[in-house]
C-alpha cells in the first residue's frame, strides 16, 4: 500500500510477526552507494535476531524529517526494504541521516548512514571524521619562501584533496601531499588571510590562517669605490711606511662632517662593511689609520701567549735585563708591562722621608719632634739640709 502524507511518499508494509524480546539493527547498507535523482535505491542490512520483526527506517534531511517507512525482515536475519525513489527523498543540497531500528529497540541506537545530496546525485558520507590537523597563523619576509605541509588527523584516510581559498597571488599547495609554498613579492608585506581546504568526496574541513609579510630590509648603501691616489716622487731616504702614511691621509670615502667612530663601529659590527674596506683599501694599516683615529692599544700585546700565566712576563720583566731593553725598546707605546700583557698594575707606595727639624727653643725648653718641651729638672736640697 502506498499512501502520500503532507508531499512525503511512505511506503509500509504490515504483516504478522514474532518479536523477540531482543532485536537489534547490526549493519545497515544502501545501493548503490552513488545515484541520481531520477533513480531508486534500496536500504538493506542485518540484525541480531533471526525471527521476523517489524524495523522503521527514518530519513532526515536539511529541511526535516521524512514520514517513517516500515517493513519486515526474512527469517535469516537480513533484511531489505522496498525500493525507494530519489526524488521523494532528496529534495535540498546538504546532508540526509538514514536511521533503521526495531521496535523493540531505542532510536538512540539505532544504525545510521549519511548521505550528501547536491545538484541531483546523492552519494554515500564515508563514516570517518575528516579534520585538518591545526596550522596555525605564519610570518615570513619578502621574498623569502614560506613553506608548510598541510594534514588530516586521520592518516588512514587516503582519497583525499588540498585546497586553497581566497590565497594571495603566487601561493600554492600540491592537491595531493598538502605541501603549501608561497614566495611574497616586495610589494605584497602586510596581513593576508586565506584558507587551506581539504576535501574526500563529499566531506570537507578548512581552517583559515593569516600570513604576515614583513618588510625586506633596506640594503646598506656602501661608500663609492675607492679612487686610485695619485703617485707622488719620494726620496730614497723616506721608508714605505713613513711614504704610506704621509701620501694616504684619509680614506676618499670619509665625511668629515661625521664623526669617525661611525666608520669604525660598522667596521667591528657589519661583516659585509668589513669585508668591503678590507678588499678595497687594503693599503691602510687599519681602519683607524684610514678615518684618521689613532688605533686603540691592543691588550694583551701580540706577544703574550694567553695560554700562559701573565705574571711569568713581568717576572722575566724584573729580573731580566735583555728582555726589560727589548720591551721597552718595541712596545714604548704601552704604559707599564702590567698594561702590556693585561694586569693591573701594584699600586706604588712611596717610602716615607723623615725630615729633620730644627729651631731655637727658651730657657728651660728642648726641642723634642719640632716642638718646644719643657726640660723638668730634680728637685735637688741644698747639701746643708741633708740632715
Amino acid at each position: 500500500m502506498m499512501v502520500k502524507l503532507a508531499g512525503f511518499t511512505v511506503f509500509s508494509l504490515v504483516i504478522l510477526m514474532i518479536i523477540p524480546v531482543y532485536a537489534d539493527v547490526d549493519i545497515i547498507e544502501i545501493s548503490p552507494e552513488t545515484f541520481e535523482i531520477d533513480q531508486s535505491f534500496t536500504i538493506s542490512g542485518t540484525i541480531s535476531d533471526s525471527e521476523n520483526i517489524l524495523l522503521t527506517s527514518v530519513i532526515r534531511g536539511p529541511n526535516g524529517e521524512k514520514p517513517p517507512n516500515k517493513n519486515t525482515f526474512s527469517s535469516n536475519g537480513i533484511y531489505k526494504f522496498i525500493p525507494i525513489n530519489a526524488g521523494n527523498v532528496f529534495v535540498s543540497k546538504g546532508e540526509y541521516t538514514i536511521s533503521v531500528f526495531t521496535d523493540k529497540q531505542d532510536f538512540a541506537t539505532a544504525s545510521v548512514i549519511k548521505m550528501y545530496y547536491e545538484k541531483g546525485t546523492a552519494t554515500l558520507l564515508p563514516d570517518y571524521i575528516l579534520e585538518l590537523t591545526n596550522i596555525g597563523n605564519q610570518g615570513v619576509n619578502e621574498t623569502k619562501e614560506l613553506t608548510f605541509t598541510a594534514s588530516v588527523t586521520d592518516s588512514t584516510i587516503t582519497v583525499i584533496e588540498y585546497s586553497l581559498s581566497n590565497q594571495p597571488s603566487g601561493a600554492t599547495i600540491n592537491e595531493d601531499t598538502g605541501v603549501f609554498t608561497w614566495t611574497p613579492t616586495d610589494i605584497q608585506s602586510g596581513s593576508h588571510i586565506f584558507d587551506i581546504v581539504v576535501t574526500s568526496g563529499p566531506l570537507e574541513d578548512r581552517e583559515t590562517i593569516t600570513v604576515i609579510v614583513l618588510d625586506k630590509p633596506e640594503p646598506i648603501a656602501e661608500p663609492e669605490p675607492l679612487k686610485e691616489p695619485e703617485p707622488k716622487q719620494t726620496t730614497e731616504e723616506q721608508t714605505t711606511e713613513e711614504q704610506t702614511t704621509e701620501e694616504l691621509g684619509l680614506a676618499s670615502f670619509v665625511d668629515e662632517t661625521k664623526d669617525p667612530q661611525s666608520y669604525v663601529d660598522r667596521y667591528e659590527n657589519e661583516a659585509s662593511y668589513k669585508k668591503w674596506f678590507d678588499d678595497n683599501y687594503s693599503e691602510y694599516s687599519s681602519i683607524y689609520q684610514a678615518v684618521g683615529l689613532e688605533a686603540p692599544l691592543e691588550i694583551p700585546a701580540s706577544f703574550v701567549d694567553e695560554t700562559k700565566d701573565p705574571q711569568s712576563y713581568v717576572d722575566r720583566y724584573e729580573n731580566e735585563a735583555s728582555y726589560k731593553k727589548w720591551f721597552d725598546d718595541n712596545y714604548s707605546e704601552y704604559s707599564s708591562i702590567y698594561q702590556a700583557v693585561g694586569l693591573e698594575a701594584p699600586e706604588v707606595v712611596e717610602p716615607e722621608v723623615k725630615v729633620k727639624k730644627f729651631g731655637i727653643c727658651g730657657t728651660g725648653t728642648k726641642l723634642i719632634e719640632g716642638v718646644c718641651t719643657v726640660i723638668e729638672k730634680p728637685n735637688v736640697k741644698p747639701w746643708w739640709q741633708f740632715w
